[in-house]
């Protein structure tokens, strides 16, 4: 019999956790699906785990799952899908911007040699910045890193069996969901979605954590970094070579040039603004490389409610 896995991130959201467990609970029940429901509190530094902990006394279908530290929203969901018990599991956001109703439909969809299925956005009812953010992120990674990933992107996933355990396995610490999934030639197919404001408190997909995610997403799936720098090295050593030789020509020929400092400024804060991005690209590889090197645990699970261990 097939058993579904519910991820469910948390931070910072108090009380409001019942609402995600009140809705996903009914729904589960309406279509008559076996399920466990996972919240993991990551790292949140109020009541949440509190209120985590009454949800788990009434129902031994909720799991908790404690983290010691904030590892941010995806190492969250990976400690729910290491500890899925499902041959299949889904992760929806605590805030319910993407609609736990999407989760029977997923279901259907996740016949034959599928391995995962994608909720993705048809429109956001969201602020303007979140859409101008959304859009320049996502057209980057189309163009320099994969054409498979969709335009408006997903953050809900149902994962078949194969793709669970895979996710399972992954080693990497700095790696997107979403780039695990689509560009390891998995089988997927979509389910279409208009994504709702948020209803209840703020959101905690801030400025930082999203720039963090767009680093991990470009660094860890894409070469184009380096080819860019290259390929601007390469540019800028042309046009030096040329501006220089028409320097020379024209002290030569005409003899009516006036070197001056603006010119020789300019060079060198251009020279040293292209040296700089050089070495902050290539530091941002090899950061990742000594952080994988280290083999540091991905996160630390303090507390685990309804898992057969406390």
């Amino acid at each position: 019999m097939n058993k579904l896995s519910i991820v469910v991130p948390v931070y910072n959201e108090g009380a409001q956790v019942s609402a995600p467990y009140d809705t996903i609970s009914k729904l589960m029940e309406s279509h008559k699906i076996d399920f466990e429901l996972i919240f993991v509190d990551d790292g949140s530094a109020e009541d949440s785990f509190f209120h985590l902990s009454k949800l788990a006394e009434k129902d031994k279908r909720v799991k908790i799952i404690k983290l010691l530290s904030n590892c941010g929203a995806h190492m969250a969901i990976r400690a729910g899908l290491e500890n899925a018990t499902g041959n299949m599991a889904v992760f929806i956001a605590c805030d319910l911007q993407e609609p736990a109703e999407l989760i029977p439909d997923m279901i259907k969809k996740l016949t034959g040699k599928t391995d995962i299925i994608l909720a993705v956005r048809n429109n956001r009812d969201d602020k303007l910045k979140d859409k101008i953010f959304s859009k320049i992120f996502f057209w980057i990674m189309k163009k320099f890193v994969s054409s498979r990933i969709s335009n408006s992107g997903s953050s809900m996933y149902l994962l078949g069996k194969r793709a669970l355990k895979a996710i399972q396995e992954y080693p990497e610490r700095n790696m997107t969901l979403e780039g695990v999934f689509i560009l390891n030639n998995f089988n997927y197919d979509v389910v279409p979605y208009d994504r709702i404001a948020r209803k209840e408190g703020e959101s905690k997909w801030t400025l930082s954590r999203k720039v963090k995610i767009f680093i991990d997403f470009f660094v860890a799936y894409s070469y184009t970094p380096i080819r860019i720098v290259s390929l601007a090295g390469f540019l800028f050593f042309i046009f030096g070579i040329l501006w220089s030789g028409y320097l020379i020509a024209r002290y030569f020929i005409l003899d009516d040039f006036e070197p001056g400092w603006p010119m020789l400024i300019s060079i060198l804060l251009l020279g040293f603004g292209v040296t700089n991005i050089s070495l902050g690209i290539i530091a941002e590889y090899l950061w990742r490389t000594l952080d994988e090197s280290r083999r540091r645990p991905k996160f630390i699970v303090e507390t685990k409610l309804n898992f057969g261990e406390q």
